[in-house]
């Protein structure tokens, strides 16, 4: 097997093994293991997984409270509410807006 048959299958495998350690083993106080980039035939593939997991945010436990579906809705944009809006409406008018029933359409 190459070396780069090998890496997606060493990648696919990693957060497994990772997994597989015993609970006793770990300890929350413990340091994340170190990001550990690849390099085959001068080409360095980085950890994305592991690098990812880190710069994820904190999950809190007081993360903001869910709203009344009313309040949900008041705070949407007016035009995912299909509210009228003036801008809108001049754009897809054209020209002719305020002069004509008829939108302004390219010559055929």
């Amino acid at each position: 097997m190459t070396p780069l048959h090998a890496l997606p299958l060493l990648l696919m495998l990693a957060p497994h093994l990772v997994q597989a350690q015993p609970a006793a083993r770990r300890t929350p106080l413990a340091k994340a293991p170190a990001c550990i980039e690849v390099q085959v035939d001068g080409e360095r593939v980085p950890a994305w997984d592991c690098l990812q997991q880190r710069l994820a945010p904190k999950a809190s436990a007081a993360s903001a409270p869910s709203l009344p579906e009313a309040q949900r809705l008041m705070r949407q944009p007016g035009n995912q509410m299909l509210q009228y809006n003036l801008e809108g409406t001049r754009q897809r008018m054209g020209d002719p807006f305020g002069r004509s029933v008829v939108p302004q359409r390219p010559a055929r």
